[in-house]
């Protein structure tokens, strides 16, 4: 099994809307059908974006979405770790309270945005956003809440202060220098690289995985082969076995063919 993040690991180009798969990454990834070997997108974002960036080969693929929170096998959600709405509720009356930034809960379906404001991440990702009054007015399993912090604070601080309040119930991980994604507690991309580990009867040492992100630590944990992106920074190449080239360079895809197929 093949775990990947997307953003700033498997996906080259800087803006949003010019973010594309590996060239080859289609003849890699028939190439490991034939192995036998699955591979699957590792994101903090919703199933129905990360699905989006692979079009038409989307069903070829499966998915650890929302850091953990979502799971999906043959196109369709297999396990959500659930949120409860109170803790979710607490948590969006903490970031109100303190003005930490703004605050959405996610689904299989996609982000929810609470307190009337303007979405302020991709334009790309505006189809997937919705507006919502309260916590208790979703009507569909929380898989994921994120806090986008105002500019100016410091996200490990922040990071730090909303695990005091909250750590009991919930998991609280950094994805960008803006972002905290927070999960139900013990979940994360391991998490959910362990369920299809057991779902497939797949060992640890059988898994490959790569990451650019705090996010990642999880599935760098997971596996047995880690890798790192070079565009990476220092503190989390630390904690992977190896460094594969940029996401600028398709560094998976040259690492599978490196690793896997014994290409060199």
């Amino acid at each position: 099994m093949i775990t990947s993040d997307m953003d700033g690991t498997l996906l080259g180009g800087g803006r949003w809307d010019e973010r594309k798969l590996p060239q080859d990454f289609e003849e890699v990834l028939g190439r490991l059908e034939q192995m036998g070997i699955h591979f699957l997108a590792a994101s903090g974002r919703t199933y129905p974006s990360v699905r989006a960036n692979f079009g038409g080969l989307a069903d070829r693929v499966d998915y650890i979405c929302d850091n953990g929170g979502c799971l999906v096998h043959n196109g369709s959600v297999v396990h959500v770790e659930q949120i409860l709405p109170e803790l979710a509720e607490k948590l969006h009356q903490l970031v109100l309270n303190q003005q930490l930034g703004q605050f959405s809960c996610c689904s299989a379906k996609g982000t929810y945005l609470l307190g009337g404001t303007s979405w302020l991440g991709s334009v790309r990702e505006q189809q997937w956003i919705f507006p919502l009054e309260d916590v208790s007015a979703l009507d569909e399993p929380i898989s994921k809440m994120t806090v986008r912090l105002v500019r100016g604070l410091d996200v490990f601080a922040v990071r730090q202060q909303l695990e005091d309040a909250l750590g009991d119930g919930l998991n609280f991980v950094v994805s960008t220098p803006q972002i905290i994604d927070v999960m139900k507690r013990g979940v994360d991309k391991g998490s959910g690289l362990r369920y299809f580990q057991k779902l497939w009867g797949i060992d640890r040492e059988e898994c490959m995985s790569f990451g650019d992100q705090y996010n990642d630590f999880g599935q760098f944990e997971a596996s047995g082969w880690s890798f790192a992106m070079a565009n990476a920074a220092q503190e989390i190449k630390a904690k992977a076995r190896f460094v594969a080239d940029s996401n600028e360079r398709q560094g998976v895809t040259r690492a599978i063919r490196a690793y896997v197929f014994g290409e060199r």
